[in-house]
């Protein structure tokens, strides 16, 4: 089979050289079906890609969860698992990005749903998202979602065009409700959709937006059994603010360190200015990614188990691997050229930054209450979202709906707008030093 060819076919029926050929207005009917369609495809691929991925962990670890599987694997049989896996998945990248480099990727959906005419590919979709699945399968710190969100949007876009549609809308419909599906998290996933992705231009689009990721978010936890991803923080919500606004800076560094890192650290570039070939870069990004795994085994998968284990029990070890192992691992790893998500990543560096610097002002006799550091690690989750993704609203509301509690809703609130303004300081500090990072939609940014 010519897999090269088969990645290059268009994927609406249309040659590539030629516009959008004109086709009949699309009966009521038709766009209802579609977009039903598309919301059961985003929320079956999110259901299926965590089913699979976790009992083929579980078949060669005996632990389902990737923090389970990195502690019962020895040292060594883990570094080459997780080398292993980022190598695999960034060469499946690699071959997508010579193909179909702006027909894949969450930025180029997303362009997609604002109308843009962009020759999205499913197939090569499908692909990408294969390399995020053998990543997460091993144990590398990556963020999965991406995949998930990015499938969604594409096909949304392919349905839309292949019906006589533009496809902006039911791409917009896909997007929202994989990210419904993936973070149990509707209204977030509008705020998703229209603040970062900047897709909702039309009255239209955002009541597909909303409808998809209500009924997304519905199908996924009362058909597909999902739930509060994590608990809500219990203690002084007085001295979690105060807390958390003492270790705003190291919050806010970390996930500016992360978004620049991810950014500007690329192995083929580096192979590129080396005249090397690209795969023996990616080796060493892979066997670093699989080294930070190695050494920090609570930095193994998207972060999420971390952080669920750290909300009844946070640790220095956990804290250590947060805001060290997962910054080296997940640089590495989307750096190798691997599809994956850096959503999840960034709240965990953030949070596992907050805990550290919460440990070292207990240390200098600052008293920390009970139950107060996870709500401490909770404020620091939007901050790496509004910081490190460059949307505050979103984070703002993305962490409430995560904890399943909207009462913390206006303690967040308070610590992003600090956030903001300490981000903006350090913009305007560093600006003349060094070039910013630009605000705009990354691949890996769900």
């Amino acid at each position: 089979m010519n897999w090269r060819a088969w990645v290059d076919a268009d994927p609406d029926g249309v040659p590539e050289t030629s516009g959008f050929s004109a086709a009949p207005p699309r009966p009521p009917w038709l766009t209802f079906v579609l977009f039903f369609l598309v919301v059961g495809v985003a929320v079956e691929v999110a259901h299926l890609f965590r089913a699979t991925a976790e009992a083929l962990i579980e078949w060669y670890s005996d632990a389902p969860d990737p923090l389970g599987a990195a502690a019962s694997v020895r040292w060594f049989l883990l570094l080459g698992v997780v080398s292993s896996a980022v190598f695999v998945a960034a060469c499946l990248g690699r071959f997508v990005e010579t193909r179909r480099a702006s027909g894949t990727g969450i930025e180029a959906v997303a362009a997609s749903a604002r109308g843009e005419r962009r020759r999205i590919s499913f197939r090569a979709s499908g692909i990408r998202a294969v390399g995020t699945w053998v990543a997460s399968t091993g144990l590398s710190s990556i963020g999965r979602e991406s995949a998930i969100i990015e499938v969604g949007g594409a096909f949304g876009t392919v349905a839309g065009r292949r019906s006589g549609g533009r496809g902006d809308a039911l791409a917009t419909a896909g997007i929202a409700a994989a990210f419904a599906a993936a973070y149990h998290a509707p209204l977030a996933a509008v705020f998703y959709v229209e603040e970062h992705l900047r897709v909702s231009r039309s009255p239209r689009a955002l009541w597909f937006a909303t409808t998809a990721a209500v009924v997304g978010h519905v199908a996924s936890t009362g058909l597909l059994g999902g739930h509060a991803v994590f608990p809500a923080p219990d203690g002084s919500r007085w001295e979690t603010l105060a807390l958390s606004l003492l270790v705003l800076l190291p919050a806010v560094v970390g996930a500016r360190m992360f978004r620049v890192f991810r950014v500007r650290i690329k192995a083929v570039d580096l192979a590129d200015r080396l005249r090397v070939p690209w795969w023996t870069i990616v080796g060493v990004f892979a066997l670093v990614a699989g080294a930070a795994v190695a050494t920090f085994p609570s930095a193994a998968g998207n972060g999420m188990e971390a952080l669920r284990r750290a909300s009844v029990g946070a640790t220095l070890t956990v804290a250590i691997a947060l805001s060290i192992g997962k910054l080296i691992g997940t640089t590495a790893s989307l750096g190798s050229g691997a599809p994956g998500g850096a959503l999840t990543p960034t709240m965990s560096i953030a949070s596992g930054t907050a805990l550290l610097s919460l440990y070292g002002a207990e240390h200098l006799g600052v008293e920390v209450g009970a139950g107060v550091a996870w709500g401490v690690m909770v404020t620091a989750m939007a901050v790496g979202v509004a910081v490190g993704l460059r949307s505050p609203l979103l984070g703002i509301v993305l962490v409430p709906e995560l904890v399943g509690d909207y009462t913390v809703l206006p303690m967040i609130a308070v610590v992003v707008g600090a956030a903001v303004l300490v981000d903006l300081g350090v913009d305007r500090a560093v600006e003349r030093v060094v070039p910013l990072v630009p605000d705009v939609v990354y691949d890996d940014d769900g």
